[in-house]
């Protein structure tokens, strides 16, 4: 089974947000955040990695960029999660297509 990788499309000036300020990783989320008064938000950030957060101030336009960028993560792990579910289903099939080719199972095991 293969292992998740991410990998990184964004803007240098925006790394602060999405890379970890503990273990370098750059799989930093946004897990609450508010609306600040006049043009910005109050955004709390966790390292998927290393479990790390910190709470920052950013801009309307940083939060703007950093928008897309979540959601290409967000369809990277959906793309990683199915192709890891057909990996999966694929060693149950062939372990149930083992077993029925050693008579290690038949019909009535699978009988209510």
């Amino acid at each position: 089974m293969r292992g998740l990788r991410l990998t990184s499309r964004r803007s240098a000036r925006d790394a602060s947000l999405t890379n970890c300020e503990s273990c370098g990783a750059d799989s930093v989320i946004p897990t609450e955040w508010t609306q600040q008064p006049g043009s910005g938000w109050w955004v709390h950030l966790r390292c998927g990695s290393c479990g790390a957060f910190r709470d920052v101030v950013i801009s309307d336009a940083a939060a703007q960029r950093y928008d897309p960028d979540l959601d290409r993560g967000t369809h990277e792990i959906a793309a990683a999660l199915r192709r890891l579910e057909r990996e999966q289903m694929a060693e149950q099939a062939d372990a149930l297509a083992t077993a029925l080719r050693l008579d290690l199972i038949d019909a009535a095991d699978f009988a209510g």
